[in-house]
């Protein structure tokens, strides 16, 4: 390889442009060694911390960029930097050691201290040996990183982001991703599959792609979505009970406003009031045939409706207290109830409305009897009572043919699945059990809810369940797999106070169900997709610090780097997760932060460097480059018209920046600590950030002003996310904690804590 020589006369002309004040040299401390000097794993990091600041990718000043041997040979301005074999005649090495002018790294940059003696000594030697790369040797023959577990007690939540709507929110705690319905406050699902922390999450524009980054690799998984269809408006008080026809087209409600209510599901519209004799009403059934509605009140009493016309055909009085679940037999020649007084009741229906046939009472139970569900096939009867059993009778004669603690609580509910192969009961110990119908043995149970389970029902095929509870919400399991699907709240997005409990549930198809809430509505719901890993992005050279999409959902940008060493930046096709571009070379330390302009053709990118890039997408070519911040730059983000740009970082400040002219416009009012994630806010001025001081703002742009604090995290905030519409913001802390707030409210109305740590075994 030939190597350009600083001709001599260039170079005493240089030096006589030097000050003729010599600078004093420093000793040289040659190592005492047999084996070689190896830059990849010596030299490389001299280089790094003195020099690279200056000489990399980022800067490369006087053209010279020191981050390789390549670029070291190639030299700048001055030539070649080094002349393999000749310390003494290469520059680099003369200028480290102070033998000529200017001194490197220069006196005035601090934070870049002067090569030791000891490093002069091992520059030199790598020098004179020849200025060997061995870099490609060395990671050859380097052992691959074996990542252990992750400590008790480590779960920092690193990295957050929010749906378009702002209604689930999806955060890395430790190496798990965890997603959770902010309305209702559930959590849904945790996904595994990282090595290490997460560091970077993000949802696809149309919520139906999560991408979560960490150590050397992105996972993909695909989201299920889905949202309120109808709010059905009318009752007076609580919607205690619901049942829908068995084509889900319509639905039959009870409140405790003691009317029963017809609905058109599919037009959300009332087509008939009943008012029930007995008062409050708090059970409904529908025949399967659709003709006939059962309604159930407190008083005890059971009426019959025709549903076509509302008129009443029977009233029941047995039960000498609260009726809490009613249901038709298959044929609709029957009902079978469930009451406070502690039994069931089988009360045949006969035709003529002339004649009154004696009901079948079920004694069994300790206390009240809280549901009751028929088998599809007529023939089984299960009651779930508050002695924590479940019961089973022959349905035709009301003969006991056994029983079952099933719970550690009051039994609230229970449900066939449609082929009547299984059944699930709800529990106020918080949980759903499943059970196989024909030996009555336990299949799987679900868990995680933080209050008294009031609903359970099955979906039209019985591959999922739809579960209710006090604590407000509905979430839906998977059968086969026990993993959370999605859930949801009837909570007001801007309305404040607890979301309220939701009484039942109930499906109308497969992915299509109807909730009765406190609040007196009922709420039709729908949802697509499954949860699944549907790819991952890499390697990457290390852990992936930032993620994002373009607004169609086509691309998906990633970016992080090793520390001190490279940039890496990747543009991949989303649908076919093949890689479009690598810029690698446009920051010389790791990424934190990446955003494509609203209209996709360009891609902001934040880095330690202390750069803030703007790349071309199409051609990978670097547009601007934005330098002021003094310490890395954690954050990016467009004005929505791709004018503006606005940008955070490790010395306290946000920095907006005018994208076209390449100007600064001003510096915002620093926070207390690093401001380690920004957003801006749609239909104005303001842009929102996450603090370590821990502490969410909003700055107004125009004077750069403070104008809103947000309160309640107790730790270091890591990143923070943002609705489209601006209404909500999400943080992830250090300890561990995802807070979700209201836009305008300090305090956040969301907190998704980790699990407490298992007690510990002590050994007798």
């Amino acid at each position: 390889m030939m190597v350009k020589v600083l001709p001599a006369a260039v170079f005493l002309s240089f030096l006589s442009t030097l000050s003729a004040a010599a600078p004093a040299p420093i000793a040289v401390k040659t190592p005492d060694r047999k084996t070689p000097v190896s830059y990849a794993k010596e030299i490389v990091d001299i280089l790094d911390a003195k020099c690279a600041g200056c000489h990399g990718a980022a800067l490369a000043e006087n053209r010279l960029n020191m981050e390789s041997v390549a670029g070291i040979l190639k030299g700048g301005k001055k030539g070649a930097a080094i002349v393999p074999g000749k310390s003494d005649q290469s520059l680099m090495f003369q200028m480290a050691a102070h033998r000529v002018e200017p001194a490197m790294p220069p006196v005035e940059k601090k934070q870049f201290p002067p090569l030791t003696p000891e490093e002069l000594g091992l520059l030199k030697v790598w020098i004179d040996a020849g200025a060997k790369d061995d870099s490609a040797e060395v990671e050859a023959n380097e052992t691959p990183i074996e990542l252990g577990a992750i400590p008790p007690g480590v779960q920092p939540v690193e990295a957050i982001d929010l749906t378009y709507d702002g209604r689930r929110v999806a955060f890395g705690r430790a190496n798990v991703v965890e997603v959770a319905d902010v309305d209702s406050g559930l959590e849904i699902i945790t996904l595994g599959g990282h090595r290490d922390l997460v560091q970077s999450i993000r949802f696809s524009p149309d919520g139906k792609t999560l991408a979560a980054g960490g150590y050397r690799e992105v996972i993909l998984w695909r989201a299920p979505t889905g949202g309120e269809m109808k709010s059905l408006e009318g009752h007076g008080d609580q919607v205690k009970a619901i049942a829908a026809s068995h084509d889900g087209k319509t639905l039959i409600s009870g409140s405790l406003d003691g009317s029963i209510r017809i609905w058109d599901a599919s037009a959300g519209k009332e087509t008939r009031k009943i008012d029930h004799p007995g008062g409050q009403v708090l059970a409904v059934a529908l025949s399967r045939d659709g003709k006939s509605i059962a309604s159930a009140a407190r008083d005890g009493s059971i009426a019959i409706w025709n549903a076509a016309d509302g008129a009443r055909v029977r009233l029941f009085k047995g039960h000498t207290s609260a009726v809490n679940a009613i249901v038709f037999s298959p044929d609709g020649k029957r009902v079978a109830s469930a009451s406070d007084d502690g039994t069931c009741r089988i009360q045949p229906i006969d035709q003529d409305p002339q004649k009154s046939l004696d009901p079948f009472i079920l004694s069994g139970h300790q206390g009240a009897v809280r549901g009751i569900a028929e088998s599809p096939d007529g023939r089984l009867l299960i009651s779930a009572g508050e002695d924590k059993t479940i019961r089973f009778w022959n349905a035709i004669d009301g003969k006991s043919t056994g029983v079952i603690e099933a719970h550690a609580a009051s039994v609230t509910a229970v449900a066939f699945a449609p082929d009547g192969e299984s059944f699930a009961t709800a529990s106020a110990d918080k949980t759903v059990r499943l059970y196989r119908t024909a030996d009555r043995s336990p299949l799987r149970a679900f868990a995680g809810r933080n209050a008294p389970l009031t609903s359970v029902s099955f979906s039209s095929t019985g591959r999922e369940i739809a579960v209710s509870a006090a604590d407000g919400g509905v979430k839906v399991w998977s059968v086969a797999d026990g993993r959370g699907v999605i859930a949801f709240g009837h909570m007001n997005p801007k309305a404040n106070g607890p979301t309220p409990p939701i009484n039942a549930s109930v499906y109308l198809g497969e992915r299509t169900f109807a909730t009765a809430s406190a609040d007196k509505t009922i709420k039709t719901w729908n949802y697509e997709g499954t949860w699944s890993e549907i790819g991952r992005l890499g390697p990457h050279v290390f852990r992936v610090s930032a993620i994002d999409f373009n607004r169609d959902g086509s691309l998906i940008a990633t970016g992080g780097g090793e520390p001190s060493r490279t940039g890496e930046i990747k543009i991949w096709n989303l649908p076919k997760r093949t890689l479009v571009r690598s810029l690698d070379s446009i920051h010389s330390d790791t990424i934190y932060g990446l955003r494509f302009s609203p209209d996709g053709k360009l891609l902001a990118s934040a880095a330690a460097d202390k750069f803030l890039k703007v790349t071309n997408v199409a051609d990978g070519k670097t547009m601007k480059t934005f330098e002021g911040h003094t310490g890395h730059v954690l954050g990016v983000d467009w004005d929505p018209d791709g004018k503006r740009i606005v940008s955070c970082g490790a010395d306290n400040v946000i920095k907006f920046w005018n994208y076209e002219t390449g100007d600064q416009i001003r510096t915002f009012q620093p926070a207390g600590k690093q401001i380690t994630s920004v957003r801006r806010i749609a239909g104005g001025p303001l842009t929102m950030g996450s603090s370590g001081d821990k502490t969410l703002r909003v700055w107004n742009a125009d004077n750069g002003g403070v104008q809103e604090n947000y309160h309640g995290a107790n730790d270091f905030l890591f990143a923070a996310a943002i609705s489209a519409d601006g209404s909500r913001f999400a943080a992830g802390s250090a300890d561990g904690i995802a807070l979700v707030w209201r836009r305008g409210q300090d305090q956040p109305f969301r907190k998704f804590e980790p699990a407490p740590p298992a007690p510990a075994t002590v050994k007798k």
